[in-house]
């Protein structure tokens, strides 16, 4: 009798593997849903609004899209309209920021972005006076 229960139980094990393998085999590969991230700029300063893009398939406009700055939620959750999902970041700190885009659980694309200290004398052109002024005429005369 113990025989006989011992073998249905194997049996029982080994068709559940089967089924737990075929699963996993279908499941849908990584990065299927979402196809790309992008982050606004070309040099990314701390203390500086960006525009994250994740461009999705139109197939998962249901899902909606988690972005994470070096794994810390950015905001809530984003819905996906005509293909992509958007979001601000502003980085608060120096160095590497991995941005990821993260659809359900099952799709994922990563960025990498080095985030730079603020420049701290302003470039010519970005609304700075550059110090001089004239005072048409209002210090001649005689003193007498």
């Amino acid at each position: 009798m113990k025989i006989y229960q011992t073998r249905r139980a194997g049996f029982g094990l080994t068709a559940f593997t089967a089924v737990a393998a075929a699963v996993v085999l279908a499941a849908p590969q990584a990065s299927a849903l979402v196809q790309g991230i992008a982050v606004s700029g070309s040099t990314h300063y701390v203390d500086t609004a960006y525009t994250v893009t994740a461009d999705v398939t139109a197939t998962s406009f249901l899902f909606k899209v988690t972005f994470t700055d070096n794994g810390t939620k950015i905001g809530e959750p984003v819905s996906v309209t005509d293909g992509k999902a958007t979001i601000t970041w502003t980085p608060k700190t120096t160095g590497a920021h991995e941005i990821k885009a993260v659809q359900e659980l099952i799709s994922s694309k990563t960025v990498t972005i080095t985030v730079v200290p603020k420049p701290t004398n302003p470039a010519p052109g970005d609304g700075v006076g550059s110090g001089s002024a004239d005072l048409g005429g209002l210090l001649s005369g005689s003193a007498g």
